[in-house]
């Protein structure tokens, strides 16, 4: 934290040179009393004066300031992944400009101009993190931006804290606001608390404050069904144990070999993929209160699939996810019942039961048999009469060999589009099918050199199959 250091060190000196008051406020202080080995990347402080000769100063010493709301006074430097943010003072004190925060915790300052360093705490927060304890400012903290519930919850699950009964009311009372803010802040907000939830308890603590209801639909209704010749438990509760068991996988709980987690390390946006994958988990069933079918004692969710991802993309949509994200959970809540369907029918021919899904969902396949299999164990943890769980998992780690195979094939291509228009003389569309039709037999052992698919062409062409 060397760049913290330097920094207060130049702070200091320009106050001296400039007047005024700077004070150090925030996450900062936050997190560095909540863990003394905290490394937080970010840094925020206020100052009370003239701004502009502030910034000049600190210009001079290398210091890159641009302005983030310049009309209100706010300023940013990045120092590598690192950024320093400069405010200035809202009200006439640091302790009005504290009374505006959201959380106790969050609303410390420690004065560095002076002659010495002061600790400002009139809310008590530094008596809030000894407690473990989320208690907003003032009653109207909530009320005033109901996003800060979000943030609450992504405190709670981070650092292990809970609230005190009086914001818990506030909560309760505040929290069907959510969706009337902008849902690029509500979209951001909700994608932190996954980011920061390692052990799965989001979508649980979410639900527990009923603030879960009012961001994802069918939440109350999928508690209500589910229990059928495969499950013992309520859909919602499934969903929640899917999410469990991926959030398992990527703290090393739960393993599948073959499985390279690196892939959920790409991002889309300010977030990885293995966020999106996350809520895909979660999603995977939400079709399944439009499916529901009961006749007699017989319950089915036929194509809860579709529905859910029909359900998932409109979620999307309305939260303003990218749209490279919206398709992603879209195309694994619609997949992740093709592993289980073939894995189920034992189909004699299963290498070309795997090339049809390798070709209709590539690019997602590794996420979608992530996703099945994190169904399967959620399900086979609390029933499976038939050690189908270890099953599934064999063959879930076959599948991810066949497709390693299937991708190499992609990429080591022994035809390309111009040897099939000049040797076989056809264009368009049959270009196309002709190399797809190449892939599909070299991948299920049929053709193995560049000459055997060109006479296996040929042999098409003039029988007019292509």
């Amino acid at each position: 934290m060397d760049y913290v250091k330097d920094f207060i060190k130049s702070t200091r000196e320009v106050i001296s040179k400039v007047g005024g008051e700077v004070y150090l406020v925030g996450g900062y202080i936050r997190d560095r009393l909540i863990s003394i080995t905290a490394q937080p990347k970010d840094i925020d402080f206020i100052f009370n004066g003239n701004i502009e000769k502030f910034m000049e100063e600190l210009e001079n010493r290398q210091y890159k300031f641009f302005p983030i709301k310049q009309e209100i006074g706010i300023y940013r430097c990045m120092l590598g992944n690192n950024s320093i943010d400069i405010s200035l003072m809202e009200g006439d004190s640091i302790e009005e400009d504290l009374k505006k925060r959201d959380f106790t915790m969050n609303a410390i300052a420690i004065k560095l101009s002076g002659d010495k360093v002061k600790v400002i705490d009139p809310f008590y927060g530094r008596r809030s993190i000894d407690n473990r304890i989320i208690k907003s400012v003032t009653d109207m903290s909530l009320e005033n931006d109901p996003i800060r519930i979000l943030r609450g919850i992504r405190f709670c699950i981070s650092y292990g804290m809970h609230f005190n009964l009086d914001t818990e009311k506030c909560i309760e009372k505040l929290c069907y606001k959510i969706m009337d803010m902008p849902m690029e802040r509500v979209f951001k907000e909700f994608m932190l608390i996954l980011e920061r939830d390692d052990y799965g308890k989001a979508f649980e603590v979410l639900d527990n404050y009923g603030i879960l209801k009012n961001i994802i639909p069918y939440i109350e209704e999928l508690k209500t069904i589910g229990k059928c010749a495969y499950h013992i438990e309520d859909v919602f509760t499934h969903m929640n144990l899917t999410y469990c068991v991926f959030k398992n996988i990527l703290n090393g709980k739960v393993s599948v070999k073959g499985l390279n987690l690196h892939v959920f390390q790409d991002k889309i946006g300010d977030f990885k993929l293995r966020e999106y994958m996350s809520l895909a988990c979660f999603l995977h069933d939400i079709g399944k209160y439009e499916a529901y079918r009961k006749d007699g004692d017989k319950v089915s969710f036929w194509g809860h699939e579709m529905k859910g991802a029909a359900i998932a993309r409109n979620f999307c949509r309305n939260m303003k996810f990218p749209k490279k994200a919206e398709s992603y959970i879209e195309n694994i809540v619609e997949g992740h019942m093709y592993p289980l369907k073939i894995f189920k029918q034992n189909s004699k021919d299963k290498k070309n039961d795997f090339y049809k899904f390798f070709s209709k969902y590539d690019g997602y396949i590794i996420e979608i048999l992530t996703a099945a299999y994190c169904d399967n164990y959620a399900t086979r943890m609390l029933l499976d009469v038939e050690n189908e769980k270890v099953r599934f998992k064999m063959f879930i780690e076959d599948m991810l060999k066949e497709y390693e195979l299937y991708c190499s094939i992609n990429e080591n291509k022994i035809l390309n589009g111009n040897d099939v228009i000049q040797i076989l003389n056809i264009s368009g569309p049959e270009v196309k099918n002709a190399l797809e039709d190449v892939i599909r037999l070299r991948y299920l052992g049929k053709i193995q050199t560049r000459e055997e698919a060109l006479n296996y062409l040929r042999v098409k062409i003039n029988n007019n199959y292509i």
